[in-house]
């Protein structure tokens, strides 16, 4: 073992020595893209082997030999972070020891602190969960799929009794905390029961687009426009007749959700046609059982899994749209407004669960795109035309020349001949954006006359 641990020492100085002289302004960024991914791969195999080694400073106590109080404050130290970090950490590796499938995915070294912690703790509540999260993390998964995934399977392994006594535990610990950030400005966080916050997300995810996009798609993250909707419609509370708050669901705008091209001068009043409503997709089968099983899901659209009983609860609310799912095959739209764009979307969401880019797995601000014929080029707005993607790949697809082929499911992100930086789909964008204005400006001056 003397050797081995030699051997690291080694390595260590070496990586070391290697980012001591490095000269990073001296590279391209293809050489510099290459470097980066090396020392992420340095960093999983060294998050591997704290892991593995951790348990065995635990049990021994030998961190008290250097004069620490607690294993946390020891390991804080060595890696650099919080205590309340590096006890997750522990508890991570702690869990790992004591199942054979983690500690061999661990001797591989592609295991990185945070996947090692979303697979632990779905094993705590879900055991059978693991070797399929594994599967996932050695498919190359992102974190956001691997998460999701394991969101699902404890959904799937908790009883009724268990779920009533998580939700009650959740609505015990609910809270609004604000305080003032020294630096100016306020900062603050909320915690809810999922059934709640569905009741009042879909008003303002639609608000969020509709400013977003009246922006010009603009440089700043749709986030951001999200707490602005939140405040809006917060003090619209206090004022009767606010256009928009009752009425048809409609349509929110272009079909293609390409946003960029609206007019930016000042922020648009609510339109009659916003879309204040998510969807719940649940399979038939779940429903019919009153527990979901295996990969079956119950999921409110950009939120994630919730129980059948919970998605229940929600039935007729005007906030939501249930969508009931057999196989891929929608049997039930409830709540129609137009049939079939409402049907087309329907179906989009429930095939398209997440950025249809492989990998990338993103749910919050899903952009419908015209992948086939562009909506500008009279693309129909028709299921087999259509995917969902986030805002940066259909960035990438639209000012980048990237594109999407094969099929759901078994979808290929495909380069184009010569790439385009990150700076140079920044300036395409920001100048079709500024045509989009000047578009509108255009029509909103000088309307046709028919």
């Amino acid at each position: 073992m003397e050797s081995i641990y030699g051997d690291l020492e080694r390595v260590v100085r070496e990586i070391q020595e290697v980012v001591r002289t490095s000269t990073p302004e001296t590279v391209s960024g293809e050489q510099a893209r290459r470097f980066v991914e090396r020392f992420a791969e340095a960093e999983r195999a060294g998050a591997s082997g704290v892991a593995l080694f951790t348990p065995v400073v635990v049990g021994t106590g030998s961190y008290a030999k250097e004069g620490h109080a607690s294993a946390q404050d020891w390991l804080g130290q060595v890696s650099g972070s919080s205590s309340g970090a590096a006890r997750g950490r522990l508890a991570a590796a702690q869990r790992a020891a004591g199942d054979p499938s983690v500690t061999e995915a661990l001797h591989e070294g592609g295991l990185s602190a945070a996947a090692l912690s979303v697979v632990t703790q779905a094993a705590a509540e879900a055991p059978e969960s693991t070797r399929d999260l594994l599967d996932l993390v050695e498919q190359g998964a992102s974190h956001q799929e691997l998460t999701d995934a394991a969101a699902r399977m404890k959904a799937a392994a908790r009883s009724r009794e268990t779920e009533r006594l998580r939700r009650a535990r959740v609505h015990t610990n609910r809270h609004l905390r604000v305080h003032q950030v020294d630096t100016g400005g306020v900062r603050g966080e909320f915690f809810c029961d999922e059934v709640e916050w569905a009741k009042v997300a879909p008003r303002i995810e639609a608000r969020a687009k509709e400013l977003w996009k009246a922006a010009g798609g603009g440089s700043e993250p749709l986030e951001a426009y999200r707490l602005d909707a939140l405040i809006e419609l917060l003090g619209a509370a206090e004022r009767p007749g606010d256009p928009g708050d009752s009425g048809d669901p409609g349509d929110s705008g272009d079909p293609g959700g390409s946003g960029g091209s609206g007019d930016p001068g000042g922020p648009p009043s609510r339109s009659k046609g916003t879309r204040c409503q998510a969807i719940m997709v649940i399979d038939a089968a779940a429903l019919r059982r009153g527990t979901t099983q295996g990969d079956e899901l119950c999921e409110i659209e950009g939120i994630g899994p919730v129980s059948v009983e919970a998605a229940t609860e929600l039935l007729g609310e005007a906030s939501l749209r249930f969508v009931i799912r057999e196989g891929f095959d929608i049997k039930t739209v409830t709540r129609l407004s137009r049939d079939v764009a409402a049907s087309i979307e329907a179906a989009l969401t429930v095939r398209d669960r997440t950025c249809a880019v492989p990998g990338c797995a993103k749910r919050l601000g899903l952009e419908i795109d015209h992948r086939l014929v562009d909506y500008g080029d009279h693309g129909p707005t028709e299921l087999d035309n259509l995917v969902r993607l986030c805002p940066q790949h259909h960035y990438l697809k639209t000012h980048g020349g990237w594109r999407l082929e094969g099929k759901p499911g078994a979808w290929e992100w495909v380069a184009p001949e010569h790439p385009k930086s990150a700076n140079s789909i920044a300036r395409a964008r920001k100048l079709a954006a500024a045509k989009g204005r000047a578009r509108a400006a255009r029509q909103r001056n000088f309307p046709r006359q028919d």
